[in-house]
């Protein structure tokens, strides 16, 4: 049994990684609900998993939580193994790719591919800060933070570190075939960067298809889902999901983010 299936869709939180499950699920299934994605699913659904005996693995500390996690995610490689899917094993992932005491986020044994999704940090922070339900300023201080853990109710926690230590060790994973893409370019060039998205993963795109898929997820229509429908993801602390309009960013914490995280904003194009 091959267990190198998992591509990982990375990225640090309101980065874009939510437009392109909903674009997979358009792509693959010609449908899209916003409240049931059924392309791809979260690494915090391993819980669910890990263990027989009733116990609430999201009540546990976060060392618990890691070292029974990649049992989790190995009973849905298995899962995914036996079901036969034609459709590629997409994991969401907010986890930087790092060493927790030992034990990987990402289990080299059991990826496939990695599919990184970037955005200027700058444009992050406001959307960061208003779903976490903080203020820009302590935004500013959390997405500096490399020790910084989230957790949403009865989930698992994600340990999303600071976005320059999360984005690098993306970037720079020695054992994982990654690639990255910046959310600017999916914007501008949609149809060339999403159909790259799904040839790494091993699906020849089928540009109608893509350009069909696209047109279902634009803004203004997941826009328009969400407020008939609701969104399950949404934010306690935020309201709306899709399009929120944000605070602008002062000059004080532009000039934070571009200090510390400047090297890296140079390198993928963005000072």
């Amino acid at each position: 049994m091959d267990y190198k299936q998992i591509v990982w869709l990375a990225s640090y939180p309101k980065s874009g990684n939510t437009w392109v499950r909903c674009f997979l699920d358009a792509y693959f299934l010609g449908d899209l609900d916003i409240n049931d994605l059924l392309s791809t699913v979260s690494d915090n659904l391993p819980g669910a998993f890990q263990v027989g005996d009733g116990t609430d693995i999201t009540k546990e500390n976060y060392e618990i939580q890691q070292l029974t996690r990649h049992m989790g995610l190995l009973r849905m490689v298995r899962q995914y193994n036996e079901t036969g899917q034609e459709i590629p094993f997409f994991v969401k992932t907010h986890n930087a790719n790092l060493l927790i005491n030992g034990c990987e986020l990402i289990p080299d044994i059991l990826t496939k591919k990695a599919i990184v999704i970037i955005r200027d940090p700058r444009d992050v922070l406001p959307s960061f800060s208003t779903h976490m339900g903080v203020d820009m300023d302590t935004g500013t201080d959390w997405m500096q933070n490399k020790y910084r853990m989230l957790q949403a109710k009865n989930t698992m926690m994600d340990f999303i570190s600071s976005w320059k230590d999360h984005t690098r060790s993306w970037l720079d994973a020695p054992t994982h075939s990654v690639l990255w893409v910046r959310y600017e370019d999916m914007k501008e060039r949609p149809v060339e960067i999403f159909s790259k998205m799904l040839k790494h993963a091993g699906v020849e795109p089928d540009e109608k298809r893509v350009e069909k898929a696209l047109e279902a997820v634009r803004l203004d229509k997941l826009k328009k889902m969400e407020s008939e429908q609701g969104f399950k993801e949404q934010s306690p602390k935020a309201g709306q999901f899709f399009g929120k309009k944000h605070d602008s960013i002062t000059p004080k914490q532009k000039h934070a983010i571009e200090k510390h995280c400047g090297r890296l904003m140079k390198r993928l194009g963005y000072v």
